[in-house]
C-alpha cells in the first residue's frame, strides 16, 4: 500500500514538473525586436532624409536630417518586442481579421507593454503598421508612451520605415507632469 501511494506521489509530481520553457515554445509572439533591427540596419546603409518634429511640453522643434542614430531612434520599439521569457503567458492574442494581430496584457499582469498591434501586408505579410503602448507606474514615477509606425513597399522591392511617432507623458511625483512626441516621416 505504501509503495502504491508513494508511486501516485511521484507520478502526480514528475507531471506536474515543467521546465520554464516549455511553456513558453508554444508561443510565439510578433517578432517586433527582429523587425526592428532588419529596420535598423536597412535605414543607417540608406541613410534617408528625415523630416523629424519633436515637442516637449510647449517647446516644438523641427529639424530635416540624415544623421540619425537608428538604434536609439527605435529603441522603444525594440522594448515593446514580447518574445522575452517572462512575457510568455502574459498576453492574450486575437486576431479581428486575417491581417491584424493584437496582444492585450492579461488582467492581473503587471508588464510594461500594455498592448501591441501588427498590421500585415495582405500579399507580402510584411508589417505596414505597428501600434504599442508601454506604462510603468510606481510611487515616485509613472510614465505613458504611445508608439506607432507605418511601412510601404519602397520602389526597389523592400519595405521600409514610412513614419514612426512616440508621444506620452513622464510624471515623477516631486515635479511637474511632462508631454512629448517625437514624429519622424522617412523621405
Amino acid at each position: 500500500m505504501k509503495n502504491i501511494l508513494l508511486s501516485i506521489i511521484c507520478l502526480f509530481a514528475i507531471g506536474s514538473c515543467q521546465t520554464p520553457g516549455d511553456a513558453a515554445q508554444t508561443r510565439n509572439y510578433f517578432d517586433l525586436k527582429g523587425f526592428i533591427e532588419t529596420q535598423v540596419t536597412e535605414l543607417n546603409k540608406r541613410k534617408p532624409l528625415v523630416s523629424k518634429t519633436m515637442t516637449m511640453g510647449t517647446d516644438k522643434d523641427s529639424i530635416s536630417t540624415t544623421a540619425i542614430d537608428w538604434a536609439k531612434e527605435l529603441e522603444l520599439f525594440t522594448q515593446a518586442d514580447l518574445n522575452k521569457q517572462a512575457y510568455q503567458l502574459s498576453y492574450e492574442i486575437t486576431q479581428p481579421n486575417p491581417f491584424t494581430f493584437e496582444y492585450v496584457l492579461k488582467s492581473g499582469e503587471k508588464l510594461t507593454v500594455k498592448s501591441l498591434k501588427v498590421v500585415v501586408d495582405e500579399t507580402s505579410k510584411q508589417p505596414k503598421l505597428i501600434e504599442a503602448l508601454l506604462k510603468e507606474e510606481n510611487k515616485l514615477y509613472d510614465s505613458e508612451k504611445q508608439l506607432s509606425l507605418t511601412c510601404t513597399l519602397r520602389p526597389e522591392g523592400i519595405w521600409l520605415i514610412k513614419t514612426y511617432e512616440i508621444s506620452g507623458f513622464q510624471h515623477l511625483t516631486m515635479a511637474d507632469k511632462k508631454d512629448f512626441s517625437v514624429k519622424g516621416v522617412i523621405k
